[in-house]
């Protein structure tokens, strides 16, 4: 693992998944996913690295609607969505909120 690109994720919109160009039907799994964490009070956003490792990720937004992830959550996620990835799984990640942790 290159920790220098592990440690400088880029956070984008769900949106940006649209314009990847990824399968319908991948399409529809990813919004099915993004509704289901929508019901639960979670907002879902991507994350990117320069090496081209992504992942949806699930967050916790609470009524300022603002999330930091930190250099060793973006370390973290780095190493699982590389992982499955890798294992041919869809990199769908959740970060707990800060009080649940």
């Amino acid at each position: 693992m290159n920790r220098e690109i592990a440690q400088n994720a880029k956070m984008h919109p769900f949106s940006k998944l649209r314009q990847i160009g990824f399968s319908q039907r991948l399409m529809q799994r990813l919004e099915r996913y993004r509704t289901q964490q929508e019901k639960k009070g979670r907002v879902v956003s991507v994350l990117s690295w320069d090496d081209g490792t992504w992942c949806a990720l699930s967050l916790h937004c609470e009524e300022f609607a603002m999330v930091i992830v930190d250099e060793g959550q973006q370390i973290d996620a780095y190493e699982d969505a590389r992982s499955c990835i890798d294992g041919d799984f869809l990199p769908l990640l959740s970060l707990r909120w800060e009080i649940h942790a």
